[in-house]
């Protein structure tokens, strides 16, 4: 065989957030294992980052799709990539895209994966008219692929839910929990304590004796931005708005400008708020503050809370499906999900008593328990039970 029968093809609708850094922790090893990636994604600002953020993996393709391009126009270019490349297996990032994938792919019968990075909630039901036949069609296509992959326990349980059908036939459903890639971490963070510079104390003029927040999620409705401004309306009526500050990073792609503007313009809340520019490496940003919080309705696995605590950074976190799963046996703060009352108590609870010590002696177990090396070994096996590489 040659290379060219290694090669996987990667639909992914969006390569940002958590699936971004899930392609880069998992697929640079299976790069190094001698695989070979072909990525297809819609076109524009997060497709031309993540290019470069793979610059150095040679015999790496991209194809795109035109922008808010619908779903015939997705299927077309799925099912062209099909017809003039050749692939010894697909690994679609998503359902949505997956299930298209499987579509298209239902008469090639090449080996499928599809991971699911999300979870379907009550409030994000399957979205637009004809919800029933949507449903039937995902649960249909999907069980065709070789292997479904949710990335934690919450998100199997919550599909097979709602797919019963994937508990039978011919589809594997193995759950890969999420990873973060540990040893780039630490490189990182020598880098940074090696390095010097201004910090974001100094650039904001925050006084040490000021908790310092950290908000590293988009402002999507999922993510909880809007408690968070809630909670920090209430530490400003209950005395704590001059001990509190948040750093708060832009969307990548400049996506949700107005809620940037909104916030600026509420006086109480701008004061306590420091929006900073994204970067690729989330590292520099979490070793300067004194608490990450993700006040998330709802999760799959993220990533976010696993970086924060191999790092020793102590985390604020809800309850919610998924999130929870990440922060269980962790010495992070748990609040009620999609409940502002309980995410500034226990900011209060933070202010008034942190966390640091708790979360620098979690960080030995943090980097057992979240070393992306162990779902790579299981995507390496899965790998391997497809393709012969040379």
């Amino acid at each position: 065989m040659t290379k060219e029968h290694s090669r996987v093809l990667v639909p992914v609708s969006h390569p940002l957030g958590g699936i971004r850094t899930y392609m880069l922790y998992n697929f640079r090893q299976l790069y190094l294992e001698g695989f070979r990636f072909t990525f297809l994604s819609e076109a524009g600002d997060a497709f031309d980052s993540f290019k470069n953020d793979l610059s150095g993996w040679g015999e790496t393709d991209f194809i795109e799709f035109p922008k808010s391009s619908g779903i015939i126009t997705i299927m077309k270019t799925i099912h062209k990539t099909l017809k003039n490349r050749s692939f010894s297996l697909i690994h679609s990032q998503g359902l949505k895209i997956g299930t298209e994938t499987a579509a298209v792919n239902f008469f090639k019968h090449i080996p499928h994966l599809i991971t699911l990075h999300d979870v379907i909630v009550p409030h994000n039901q399957i979205p637009g008219k004809f919800k029933r036949c949507k449903k039937a069609a995902i649960s249909f296509f999907a069980r065709r692929a070789a292997v479904i992959i949710p990335v934690s326990k919450d998100c199997e349980t919550n599909h097979l839910q709602i797919f019963p059908a994937w508990k039978r036939g011919s589809v594997k459903v193995e759950t890969i929990f999420n990873g973060v890639d540990v040893e780039r971490l630490n490189s990182s963070r020598i880098n940074c304590e090696r390095g010097g510079g201004s910090s974001l104390r100094e650039e904001f003029g925050i006084d040490s004796n000021i908790v310092l927040g950290g908000f590293f999620g988009r402002f999507m409705y999922q993510k909880g931005f809007d408690l968070l401004l809630d909670a920090l309306m209430l530490l400003d009526q209950r005395g704590y708005g001059d001990r509190f500050r948040m750093v708060v990073t832009k969307d990548l792609n400049g996506f949700f400008n107005e809620t940037i503007q909104s916030t600026l313009s509420n006086p109480k809340v701008a004061r306590m708020v420091h929006f900073i520019d994204s970067l690729s490496d989330i590292v520099p940003l979490l070793l300067q503050v004194d608490v990450t919080v993700i006040p998330s309705r709802w999760e799959a696995c993220p990533i976010l809370p696993m970086e924060s605590l191999v790092l020793g950074v102590p985390v604020i976190g809800s309850d919610c499906i998924g999130l929870r799963e990440v922060l269980r046996g962790t010495p992070s703060i748990v609040h009620r999900s999609d409940d502002a009352e309980s995410l500034a108590a226990v900011l209060i609870d933070f202010i008034e008593r942190p966390t640091k010590n708790a979360a620098a002696d979690y960080v030995a177990d943090a980097v057992k328990r979240f070393d992306v090396r162990k779902a790579t070994d299981q995507l390496l096996k899965i790998y391997q039970s497809f393709c012969v590489v040379h």
